[in-house]
C-alpha cells in the first residue's frame, strides 16, 4: 500500500498549531503529514493587507507540490473553500479532497453565500479592523460556544490566545473551479453532527448541492482534531484503504 500522505490545512482564525495532538497519531500509523501555516495565520507574519483567497491557495499549492507524492488534502472550516481552489491548481498531485465539517462551495459562490443560510450556528463574528483590514473575529465566549462547546475549558485557555482576525475578503471572493480541473479530484466529507458553528443542517445542504464520493459523521462539534483526535485519526485513514 503506498504511504499514505496528509496535507492538513487549518479554518479561519487559527494556525497549524490546531492540529498538534492529531499529527502524531497519522505519523504513528504510517502517514506523511505536512500542516503548514496559511499567510498570515500562526508564526506567518505575511500582512494582513496582503492575504487573499488566491493567496492561501497558491501557498498551501507549493506545499503540495513538495511532497512525494499524491495527497489527501485535508481542509477544515473556511479552508474547504481554499482546498478547492488549490485542486483547480493542482488536480494531478491530489488523491483526495477531504472536507472536514468546512464549507464547500461551488463555481462562482463563495462563504458567505453559505454561511448566511445557515440560520442556527453560533459563530456570530464581529467586524474589526485589523492593521487597516476589515477583518473578522470571536470573542472567548463565542469560541467556546460555537467552536469548542464540547473542550475542556482548560483547552479553550490553549486555543484563545492563538487565534487572530480573518480578513472579511475570503469570505467574501466567489471560487473559481472548472470540470476539467477542481471537478476530477474525489471528494470525501467528514460532518461533525453536533457541530454548532457550520450545522449539520447546512453540511447536509452543501452534500446535496456538491455530492461527495464518500461521507462520514462524528457525533463531536466543530474542532474533532482536539476533541476527538483518535477517533478523527481513525477515519482519515479509513478513507485510503
Amino acid at each position: 500500500m503506498p504511504t499514505p500522505r496528509f496535507v492538513l490545512i487549518h479554518g479561519a482564525y487559527h494556525g497549524a498549531w490546531c492540529w498538534e495532538r492529531l499529527i502524531p497519531l497519522l505519523t504513528a500509523r504510517g502517514g506523511e503529514v505536512a500542516a503548514p501555516d496559511l499567510p498570515g495565520h500562526g508564526v506567518d507574519t505575511t500582512p494582513s493587507a496582503d492575504l487573499s483567497l488566491a493567496l492561501y491557495a497558491e501557498h498551501v499549492a507549493a506545499v503540495v507540490r513538495a511532497q512525494g507524492g499524491p495527497v489527501t488534502l485535508v481542509g477544515h472550516s473556511m479552508a474547504g473553500a481554499v482546498i478547492a481552489e488549490v485542486a483547480e491548481r493542482v488536480p494531478d498531485l491530489i488523491s483526495r479532497l477531504l472536507y472536514l465539517t468546512a464549507y464547500m462551495p461551488g463555481d462562482g459562490e463563495s462563504i458567505v453565500d453559505w454561511a448566511r443560510r445557515d440560520g442556527d450556528t453560533r459563530a456570530g463574528a464581529r467586524k474589526v479592523d485589523y492593521d487597516g483590514v476589515p477583518c473578522l473575529t470571536v470573542d472567548r465566549e463565542t469560541t467556546w460556544d460555537a467552536f469548542y462547546q464540547d473542550a475542556p475549558e482548560e483547552d479553550l485557555d490553549w486555543v484563545y490566545p492563538k487565534l487572530r482576525p480573518e480578513p472579511l475578503a475570503i469570505f467574501r471572493q466567489g471560487l473559481a473551479l472548472s470540470d476539467a480541473n477542481f471537478g476530477r479530484v474525489p471528494r470525501d466529507y467528514i460532518s461533525c453532527r453536533q457541530d454548532l458553528a457550520i450545522t449539520a443542517d447546512l453540511q447536509d445542504d452543501m452534500l446535496d448541492a456538491l455530492p461527495a464520493r464518500r461521507t462520514w459523521d462524528l457525533d463531536c462539534g466543530h474542532s474533532p482534531f482536539l476533541v476527538c483526535p483518535e477517533l478523527l485519526a481513525d477515519v482519515l485513514f479509513d478513507g485510503e484503504v
